[in-house]
């Protein structure tokens, strides 16, 4: 356990060496262009590779007010997925292309040489946070529903509530896909809920990464009669670069294969850190013992061809408003993105974030479960 211990430590410092060169990389280029916007374009190579370094700290913007660091600004802006709520866009989409066949599913997670423990207590030092809109200007808010806009698209949020497709109950074949681009991540381990680590915060085994909080998902909607499709492959195992293109050539497979699929839900956590080490954890507070979630929705900013972002937007934007009538902040502001995130896809997809790494499992069950009993009133009446 030690050696793995040194090891893990030793990939840590290696990712931020690499982050911290990628950031002198960037300061030098700005002031040799003299035009950050022509500088961040051209770090977009650079970004990617800092993305996949810095997996476990994707992140976002604390709400305490506190000034970021350079450093601070550099992991927060690593996450392919939301590249924290910082004033410049600097990421690029992910991989989409697919490949020429559907992926074989992941092997079974191997015994541990090491006899994991049967309880553990969560660490201390994890900060909670409840996330909520900010001051920055990409905030539009109407009544309790806030979106984070990342584009330069005008958006009105009545509007995108009033033209949202309905989501319906009943009828031939499955309603609902849940599937995982990155099936592997998992949270930090409490009680019972101990895994063996197939990378950091990590792991192949289903009871305990993102797969876990699909089922627990599915049963929600299986117990008022919606017919669900969980998809379980580790789409990110074992080339976490290809997750995408993966899970993309399984969703085509399963809309091909049942029409009748209404909503296409893209499970994952967050994570997010600070650059001494700090973890943060998001909390809801009007429940008990539970994370927040958040949707994450892309658009055709970059110019990839994602003709219906906008229903999609709408659909993700209604279920906002949903979330926000019920339970207050169970739900972070939503974000709209530049990339697509193969929502082009389907019109009724949306990625959705549960957690982060610093939450429990159970924490992120409780906000899986909330968020899929919301769904089922809208689809119910």
């Amino acid at each position: 356990m030690r050696k793995k211990r040194t090891s893990r430590q030793f990939l840590r410092w290696l990712r931020r060496s690499a982050a911290l060169f990628v950031a002198a990389a960037a300061l030098w280029l700005i002031w040799l262009t003299g035009d950050p916007a022509q500088a961040l374009t051209g770090l977009a190579g650079s970004a990617r590779l800092a993305t996949a370094l810095l997996a476990i700290e994707l992140g976002t913007t604390p709400q305490d007010g506190t000034q970021l660091s350079g450093w601070d600004r550099l992991v927060l802006a690593q996450s392919s997925l939301l590249g924290g709520l910082l004033p410049e866009e600097s990421l690029t989409a992910p991989p989409e292309s697919t490949p020429s066949q559907l992926p074989s599913p992941a092997p079974a997670p191997s015994a541990s040489a090491d006899p994991l423990p049967a309880v553990t207590q969560e660490p201390e030092g994890i900060l909670p946070r409840t996330m909520v809109a900010g001051t920055s200007a990409k905030y539009i808010t109407s009544g309790n529903v806030s979106i984070y806009n990342h584009t330069d698209y005008l958006l009105n949020i009545e509007e995108l509530i009033s033209s949202a497709p309905k989501l319906t109950a009943g009828g031939d074949g499955p309603q609902v896909l849940i599937f995982h681009s990155h099936a592997t991540e998992a949270y930090t381990p409490a009680g019972t809920d101990v895994y063996e680590e197939s990378d950091s915060y990590r792991t192949l085994n289903t009871q305990q990464n993102m797969v876990r909080v699909g089922t627990e998902m599915a049963k929600i909607f299986e117990d008022a009669g919606i017919e669900v499709i969980h998809d379980e492959t580790l789409y990110d195992y074992p080339s976490y670069n290809e997750a995408y293109n993966r899970s993309s050539q399984g969703v085509a497979h399963w809309l091909e294969e049942y029409p009748s699929i209404q909503l296409v839900l893209d499970v994952h956590r967050d994570a997010l850190a600070a650059s001494d080490g700090t973890i943060y954890k998001t909390v809801a507070g009007t429940v008990d013992d539970c994370a927040q979630v958040m949707m994450v929705m892309g658009s055709d900013a970059m110019g990839q061809e994602h003709p219906n972002w906008k229903v999609n937007l709408s659909l993700a934007t209604s279920i906002q408003k949903a979330l926000a009538d019920k339970w207050s902040t169970l739900a972070r502001p939503l974000v709209l993105r530049t990339s697509r995130f193969n929502q082009h896809q389907s019109t009724g997809e949306i990625l959705l974030e549960v957690g982060t790494h610093g939450n429990t499992l159970q924490e992120a069950i409780t906000a899986a479960r909330l968020f899929a009993r919301t769904v089922v009133d809208m689809m119910t009446g």
